[in-house]
């Protein structure tokens, strides 16, 4: 296949576990609107966790620079970090497309893509390209680094510890949004805080760490803004922390999660970030796009400005 062709082939990836499962509808009319818009493509059903990572890292390695997601933001995240982590130096020239499918689709909803097929398409058409920032998140346990990027966010403690619920309660209940609000509340009173070194930009805050995240994008868990300024393209990071909370305390910040008003809350401490580093003094969970991470206790998160284009509306 010739170079041009390359550039205008899209890489379809779809993940059947993703949303409520109606995969033979779903492809039928995308492949039949793609068919009818002209767009060469080659269309490939993710069967494994992890599996979108391959997808991408294999096709960006060939020199393949459009990638059509139709999943969630699991499905997003795994493809990035096979666009990373193939090692190509031209990222900025990747396009990625969406057409929502997961639970949360918490990326999607800031930039106003439905999840609606039809909506979603002309969207896909008729949208423009944003360069956006991606975030890089390197591990360190027994000397040994381990790299992950994300699109979205990143959480660590009860953030993450609500995700990992989240995503049993999705493999015995299916993908509802209300499942996160259960996970929340089977948690949030019972997680226990870790001791934490957490360098922004420099300066050390030691502190009794019971939910942090970092965001790209303002929304996680469905809908709720814990970063509500966060933006995808403004280089730098929105970030949000709480120590360890009394129970009059969480019962303060519980209506906040849902209102989009958490960061007024005396009880969370917010800053704006390029460079964190965690330093915990036991395993710490965290999360990633969804993606649960287990000993994450010695972590350092960048962001990488402008690093890969997106179509939005």
């Amino acid at each position: 296949m010739s170079d041009y062709n390359l550039k205008n082939h899209w890489i379809v990836i779809t993940n059947p576990r993703a949303g409520k499962n109606h995969l033979a509808k779903q492809c039928k009319y995308i492949l039949e609107r793609l068919n009818d818009e002209n767009i060469p493509h080659t269309f490939i059903i993710t069967e494994y966790a992890g599996h979108a990572i391959e997808i991408a890292k294999e096709n960006a390695l060939y020199g393949y620079r459009n990638f059509l997601v139709l999943g969630g933001d699991g499905t997003i995240n795994e493809i990035v970090n096979g666009i990373f982590l193939s090692g190509i130096n031209d990222t900025k020239n990747i396009i990625l497309g969406l057409i929502p499918r997961g639970t949360g689709n918490d990326w999607g909803r800031f930039w106003g893509i439905r999840q609606n097929d039809k909506v979603a398409f002309e969207t896909f058409i008729q949208g423009k390209t944003s360069l956006i920032d991606i975030g890089k998140i390197t591990i360190t346990n027994n000397e040994k680094k381990d790299e992950h990027y994300f699109i979205n966010s990143i959480g660590f403690g009860l953030d993450a510890k609500i995700t990992a619920i989240t995503n049993r309660l999705k493999k015995i209940f299916g993908g509802f949004s209300i499942i996160y609000t259960v996970a929340l509340l089977l948690a949030v009173f019972r997680y226990k805080s870790t001791k934490t070194a957490v360098t922004i930009d420099n300066n050390t805050h030691i502190i009794s760490l019971f939910t942090m995240n970092i965001a790209n994008g303002p929304y996680s868990g469905g809908g709720i803004k814990q970063n509500p300024q966060a933006i995808p393209n403004d280089g730098i990071f929105d970030m949000m922390f709480a120590e360890r909370p009394s129970i009059k305390d969480i019962l303060s910040v519980l209506p906040n999660i849902f209102n989009g008003k958490i960061t007024e809350n005396k009880v969370i401490k917010s800053f704006k970030a390029t460079n964190i580093s965690i330093r915990a003094n036991k395993g710490l969970l965290a999360e990633t796009d969804g993606i649960n991470i287990d000993n994450a206790h010695s972590s350092d998160i960048v962001i990488i400005p402008q690093a890969i284009q997106m179509i939005v509306p």
